[in-house]
C-alpha cells in the first residue's frame, strides 16, 4: 500500500483523482493533506511528524447503531462508511481506517510481544479473527493509533489526534465486547482472548496518554474481593494496582476461553522451559538472600504482628522463591513477557497486601518492578519500572532502605545516606 507521503506527492493538481471526486462527490483527503506527509517511521529518533489526521469525522454507521445501541462516547464510526456511485451503495474503508490497519499490519503487531513466534499470530491469526469481529477490529485500531500517538511530539496535533481516534475505536470496541465476554464460546473465544490481551496494552499505554484514555476499567466480575486501599491515589503504584487487576481479570478470561484456544492462538499460552532460563548471577542471587533475611529481621517485627504472623510470613517467603524462578526470564529476550507471571499468579493475599501498602509487600513488589524494566523496549511498557521504584522507595521507612538497595541501584536512583531517597539517575 503506497504511503499518505508518495501519494500526497503524485496527487497534486491530478486530473484522474479529481474527476474521480466528481463522480464519487466526496472529498480526496490527499489532496488536503499537505506536503509535509504523515508520520516519520520508527528508526528515526530525532525526526517527528507534527501534522494532524485529516480523516477523523467518524461516525457510526447505522449497522453499528443498531448493533450496539446509543453510546455516550465521542464521536466515532464503523471503518466501514457508505457512499454512492451510480444507481446502488458503495462500502469503501476511510483514509484513516486503512492507515490504521496498515501500521497495525507492518508495525505494531511486532511490539505485541519480543517472541518471533508470535509476530505471526498477531499480524495474521488474530486480524483474520478480526474480520469476524467488529469490537476485535476496532481493538486493533485503537492500539495502532495508540502506537502512532506514541511517535509523535506530544505537543504536536498529530500526538493529539491519535489519541483522540484511540480512544474512540477503544469506545467501540468495548462496547461490543463487554457482552461477548460474560458468555465465551467456540465461535468467539479467541476474540474474546485478544482483546483481552491488548487491554493490558491500553492500560499501560493510556497512563502515559492524556486523561481521556484512562477509562479502560473493566470489571470481570471473578470476584476478587480487597481490603481498604491505602496506596496513594493516583500515585504510579496505585495506579499500577490498576493494571495488575486488569491483568488478573485476563487471566480469568484465558481459563475460561482455553477451551476455544487451539491452532496458531496457542503461541501466545506457550511458557518456557526451566532449562530455557539461564540462571541469576550471583549478585541476583544476593538480593534474594538479602529478602529472606528481612523476613527474620528483629526491627521488622511489627510487620508480622497478628493472628496470621506465621502465615504471612510464609506467604512472603513463597513468593521469593516464586519471583526467584520467574525472573529468570529478564535474561531472554523472547521470554521478557513472562515477567508478568509473577502478579497474574499471585494469590489474591498478597495482592490485598500491596493493596493495604504491607510495607514488606512494596518492597518484594519495588524488586519485581527493577526486574520489570527488561520491558522498557516495549512502547507500551516503557518507564513503569524506574517510576514505580522511585514511588515505592518515598513510601518506605527508613528502617526498609537497605532493603531497597538491590532495585534502586537497577534503576539508577541515588541514595542519600539518610534513608531519604531521590529521582535523579546515577552518572
Amino acid at each position: 500500500m503506497p504511503s499518505r507521503r508518495s501519494h500526497t506527492k503524485s496527487h497534486h493538481g491530478c486530473r484522474q483523482c479529481k474527476a474521480r471526486r466528481v463522480k464519487r462527490q466526496i472529498t480526496c483527503s490527499f489532496l488536503d493533506t499537505g506536503s509535509e506527509g504523515f508520520p516519520t517511521p520508527p528508526g528515526n529518533a530525532t525526526a517527528y511528524d507534527t501534522s494532524t489526521p485529516k480523516s477523523f469525522d467518524y461516525q457510526l454507521s447505522d449497522a453499528e447503531k443498531t448493533r450496539h445501541g446509543p453510546l455516550p462516547t465521542p464521536k466515532t464510526s464503523s471503518p466501514l462508511t457508505t457512499v454512492q456511485d451510480g444507481p446502488g451503495p458503495e462500502k469503501r474503508f476511510d483514509i484513516l481506517d486503512l492507515e490504521l490497519i496498515q501500521h497495525y499490519s507492518t508495525r505494531t503487531y511486532m511490539t505485541m510481544s519480543s517472541r518471533l513466534a508470535s509476530h505471526a499470530v498477531w499480524r495474521d491469526t488474530i486480524f483474520a479473527e478480526a474480520l469476524r469481529h467488529d469490537y476485535l477490529l476496532h481493538a486493533l485500531m485503537a492500539t495502532a493509533a495508540l502506537h502512532k500517538a506514541t511517535l509523535q511530539l506530544k505537543s504536536s496535533d498529530a500526538y493529539a489526534e491519535y489519541s483522540r481516534i484511540a480512544l474512540a475505536h477503544q469506545n467501540v470496541a468495548l462496547a461490543g465486547f463487554i457482552p461477548e465476554v460474560s458468555k465465551p464460546n467456540q465461535e468467539n473465544g479467541i476474540a474474546i482472548f485478544s482483546v483481552s490481551l491488548l487491554l493490558t496494552i491500553w492500560a499501560f499505554a493510556s497512563k502515559r496518554l492524556p486523561e481521556g484514555l484512562n477509562n479502560v476499567k473493566i470489571d470481570f466480575g471473578r470476584g476478587e474481593s480487597s481490603p481498604g486501599v491505602t496506596l496513594p491515589l493516583h500515585s504510579p503504584t496505585g495506579d499500577f494496582i490498576e493494571v495488575i487487576m486488569i491483568l488478573r481479570g485476563i487471566y480469568a478470561v484465558i481459563r475460561e476461553t482455553n477451551t476455544w484456544l487451539q491452532g496458531d492462538i496457542e503461541e501466545l499460552l506457550r511458557y518456557p522451559r526451566s532449562e530455557e532460563l539461564p540462571p541469576h548471577s550471583q549478585e541476583v542471587e544476593d538480593a534474594f538472600s538479602t529478602l529472606r533475611a528481612a523476613v527474620d529481621d528483629p526491627q521488622l517485627i511489627s510487620l508480622w504482628e497478628g493472628d496470621d504472623r506465621q502465615a504471612t510470613k510464609t506467604l512472603f517467603l513463597e513468593h521469593i522463591e516464586q519471583l526467584r524462578d520467574v525472573s529468570r526470564c529478564r535474561s531472554v529476550v523472547e521470554w521478557d513477557g513472562h515477567i508478568f507471571s509473577w502478579l497474574i499468579m499471585a494469590p489474591p493475599s498478597f495482592i490485598h497486601c500491596l493493596k493495604a501498602s504491607n510495607p514488606f509487600a512494596l518492597v518484594l513488589f519495588a524488586h519485581w518492578a527493577a526486574m520489570f524494566r527488561c520491558m522498557d523496549h516495549h512502547w507500551w511498557a516503557n518507564g513503569w519500572g524506574y517510576n514505580l521504584v522511585i514511588d515505592v522507595s518515598s513510601m518506605l521507612d527508613p528502617l526498609l532502605a537497605r532493603y531497597m538497595d538491590w532495585p534502586r541501584r537497577q534503576v539508577g536512583l541515588v541514595y542519600q545516606g539518610n534513608g531519604g531517597f531521590d529521582g535523579r539517575r546515577l552518572p
